[in-house]
């Protein structure tokens, strides 16, 4: 450029005599507005630059300030997810449970009691991994059409209908009723919340909030493991205790769900400025120099390319997803989230209380407990390698170590079970749970939200989550009979089966090196961008994009 350049905090380079127009400071950031540039290379920035938002150029600390506000709505959704983690625990937990085991026992066990048979746990798990995957893609319907707070009710409906059903069941058909209520709206929640976490977190912290998704799930499966020993301890055959604790969180997130806006991003799909502007304000209410019309003009830039793109005013559709650089969008984020349950989260998480009982491993209450109190530590610690690190590079590290954990884990299953061998045991599995928080807890659900273009989000989250969920029905109705020891079908593997998980593993780290892309600090109209344009994904990280090219944003490779 022909002029002398000044350089604002956003990283904006600016020529000192061709700028008209004021420039007002605010938070830390510099926002001109009026901007008059007088040649081709300036006005070239200048259509860059109001494509994107205003407080694009901002840091991750900047933004953790000002935007307090879209933060404490992610959290509040995020409290979804603890029911979430809380309901997929508790069949598993109440497995080991003795007062469930005389009321849904059914083979007798040779000493004058029943056992739980393995084909029921299998149907139990599997008849919930359906109603997941239908939940899902109901939910990706839900949200495009009605709004992603309607999603979220329609979540409340399926788990409160599954805990009342948990309360009166009687017999394993019953309780196969529970599930099939408690799964539709598991995957709900998985079809809903991504979404709208992602449309209002700021691009600078997306990764922190979205993080949020695998912490609230641990959390709800820590509580679920404290109110198991605790029913364990004061009353062994209570199984109903730990049914009624579900209304604990269940509760706080029927409030929350009344208090949060709806998504500016589904209105703006619909043409409805004046709902997009007033759930904008909402959301963004207080931050200084904060420009409605501006940032809406963002968004409707961004759906206007979009369509563009398409060539199409139409409604989305399912096909779309699957269709040029979406496909690989959408089974990137497939494999990102499969790798929870190829590093074998199955057998681990789901099935905790009874897969250390199978182990020989005493107290396996207790140990649970530990197991989610470590799950949790480590997740507090992803939030900030996720946007340190990167979420690439933890998926495919985390994917190696997984590797290496599995077979380690697997041979223990086949030396002589002793306290020292048990205790090992223990210790190995805690490793490969803070390996799983760290590289897969949260980054899973992230890259599953935030790869996809913001035009299929809904339906492409809603994809990503229902086929996890088709994973989930497999592993979860063929791992019990892997475990098993008793019924038709019962192989007893014990600890072998993570030899399993090993090799699947493998398989998907490597599947993740050739389709999952770095997304740190990448605004959806990078991401946009780099796909269109048929950039590698193993090279993105590297890529620089437009408004770096033009000084808008520092390139953080």
């Amino acid at each position: 450029m022909s002029s002398s350049m000044i350089r604002d905090e956003r990283g904006v380079s600016q020529p000192e005599d061709d700028v008209k127009g004021d420039v007002i400071k605010d938070d830390g950031i510099n926002v001109l507005i009026n901007g008059q540039q007088q040649d081709d290379a300036h006005n070239r920035i200048n259509v860059i630059e109001h494509e994107e938002s205003a407080f694009v150029g901002m840091s991750r600390l900047q933004a953790l300030k000002v935007f307090w506000r879209p933060t404490l709505y992610c959290y509040m959704c995020a409290f979804s997810v603890v029911m979430n983690g809380y309901q997929d625990s508790l069949p598993g937990g109440l497995l080991a449970n003795l007062g469930f085991i005389k009321q849904f026992g059914t083979i007798p066990d040779g000493e004058g009691g029943m056992a739980l048979d393995a084909q029921h746990i299998s149907v139990w798990s599997g008849v919930a991994y359906v109603a997941q995957f239908a939940g899902c893609l109901l939910g990706g319907v839900i949200s495009d059409r009605f709004g992603r707070r309607t999603g979220m009710h329609a979540l409340t409906i399926g788990y409160g209908l599954g805990v009342i059903v948990e309360m009166v069941a009687k017999d394993w058909k019953q309780w196969l009723a529970a599930k099939l209520f408690t799964g539709l709206g598991s995957g709900l929640a998985q079809g809903t919340v991504l979404s709208y976490m992602n449309e209002i977190a700021p691009a600078q912290i997306r990764g922190y909030l979205l993080s949020t998704y695998g912490a609230a799930y641990a959390v709800g499966q820590l509580f679920i493991a404290i109110a198991l020993q605790i029913v364990d301890t004061t009353d062994p055959e209570g199984y109903l205790k730990a049914v009624y604790s579900e209304w604990v969180v269940l509760g706080p997130w029927i409030i929350m769900s009344f208090c949060l806006p709806e998504s500016p991003w589904h209105y703006a799909r619909q043409g409805r400025e004046d709902l997009t502007k007033k759930s904008l304000k909402r959301i963004y209410k207080g931050i200084s120099g904060y420009d409605v019309d501006r940032e809406y003009a963002v968004m409707v830039s961004e759906i206007e390319r979009e369509k563009e793109v398409r060539h199409t005013n139409k409604e989305t559709s399912w096909k779309d997803i699957l269709v040029g650089p979406n496909l690989k969008r959408t089974f990137a984020g497939v494999c990102a989230l499969g790798m929870q349950n190829w590093v074998g989260s199955s057998v681990v998480f789901n099935y905790t209380t009874y897969f250390f009982q199978q182990a020989g491993i005493p107290e396996p209450f207790q140990a649970n407990v530990i197991v989610f109190c470590i799950l949790i530590g480590a997740n507090i610690i992803s939030f900030y390698l996720v946007e340190r690190t990167g979420r690439r590079t933890l998926i495919l590290y985390g994917g190696v170590a997984s590797v290496v954990l599995c077979v380690i884990i697997g041979t223990m299953g086949v030396i002589e079970q002793t306290t020292s061998s048990q205790s090992a045991t223990l210790a190995v599995i805690c490793m490969w749970v803070v390996v799983y928080a760290l590289c897969f807890a949260g980054t899973g659900w992230l890259l599953a939200g935030e790869i996809s273009t913001p035009r299929l989000r809904a339906k492409t989250a809603s994809f990503v989550a229902a086929t996890n969920a088709i994973a989930g029905t497999l592993y979860n109705t063929t791992v019990p009979l892997m475990l098993g020891t008793d019924g038709a079908g019962a192989r007893g593997w014990g600890l072998k089966t993570l030899y399993m998980f090993a090799i699947l593993s493998a398989g998907g780290t490597v599947l993740c090196y050739f389709l999952v892309p770095e997304t740190k600090g990448r605004t959806f109209n990078e991401l946009d961008e780099m796909y269109e344009a048929g950039i590698s994904p193993r090279k993105m990280k590297k890529h620089i994009t437009r408004i770096e090219e033009a000084g808008l944003k520092v390139h953080s490779a």
